[in-house]
C-alpha cells in the first residue's frame, strides 16, 4: 500500500531527489516555492516563511480526508559569511526558514498524521560541530535538533527521526566564504540519504539520530 509522504522544498538538490525518487511508490504531497516540472500527486507552491499558507495545507487534507504516514523537513537556508556581514533581515529569514517553519508547519499538520507516523529532519552534522562564519545558520540547526529531541521525548507513540549529512553533493556551497574540504570522506551523497530515509520508510532502520 503507498504511503503518504509530505517533503518540504523540493525545487532542488536533496527534496528534489527524494521525490523523484520515492514518487512510484508512495504518495508525494510536497512544497516548493517555486513551481516545479515534476509530474506527481500534489504540489504547493508556497512561502514556508509565510506561516499563514499553512492553511492551504491543512484544507488540502481535510477535504480529501488525507492522513500523513511520513514528514520529511528538508527546508533550510543558509548564509556562510562573517557575522557581522549580513543584515538583521538575512538572519531573521534563516531562523523563520530553518526553525520556526518546521515547529509550527509540524503542529499544524499533527491532526492529519497516521497513528504511527515518521517524522523525519534532513538536518546537518554542523547541528552537532561548530564552524566559522555559520553562527546563525548553526544556531537554527542546533534549535531544530533539540526541538526533534524533545518531540521524541513528548511523542512517543510517533517515529522522530534526525539525519546529519556532511557537505552535500550540491551547489549549497559556491557563494561562501567558508573554504570546502572536497576529500571525499567529507561529503555526503544524495543517494545515502535516499537510502537512509527509504530504510526508515521500511522499517528497517530505526536508530534516532543518523551522521552520514
Amino acid at each position: 500500500m503507498k504511503k503518504n509522504i509530505l517533503i518540504t522544498w523540493v525545487s532542488r538538490w536533496i527534496g528534489n531527489y527524494l521525490l523523484n525518487n520515492l514518487k512510484e511508490n508512495n504518495n508525494i504531497i510536497w512544497i516548493s516555492r517555486t513551481k516545479t516540472e515534476i509530474i506527481g500527486f500534489k504540489e504547493f507552491n508556497i512561502d514556508l516563511t509565510n506561516f499563514e499558507l499553512f492553511k492551504i495545507i491543512i484544507k488540502y487534507l481535510k477535504d480529501w480526508n488525507i492522513k500523513l504516514d511520513i514528514i520529511i523537513i528538508n527546508a533550510w537556508l543558509g548564509h556562510f559569511w562573517k557575522y557581522e556581514k549580513w543584515s538583521n533581515e538575512k538572519y531573521e529569514e534563516i531562523i523563520k526558514l530553518n526553525l520556526l517553519s518546521p515547529i509550527l508547519l509540524i503542529k499544524e499538520l499533527e491532526p492529519y498524521l497516521t497513528k504511527k507516523a515518521k517524522i523525519i529532519f534532513v538536518w546537518s552534522i554542523i547541528s552537532k560541530k561548530f564552524m566559522k562564519y555559520a553562527a546563525v545558520y548553526q544556531a537554527s540547526k542546533f534549535g531544530l535538533r533539540w526541538f526533534a529531541w524533545a518531540l521524541k521525548n513528548e511523542m512517543k507513540w510517533k517515529g522522530i527521526y534526525i539525519i546529519n549529512p556532511k557537505i552535500v553533493e550540491t551547489t549549497f556551497h559556491d557563494k561562501s566564504e567558508i573554504k570546502i574540504d572536497n576529500n571525499i570522506n567529507n561529503i555526503t551523497t544524495l543517494v545515502s540519504i535516499y537510502f537512509i530515509i527509504n530504510n526508515i520508510i521500511m522499517w528497517f532502520e530505526k536508530r534516532f539520530e543518523i551522521d552520514l
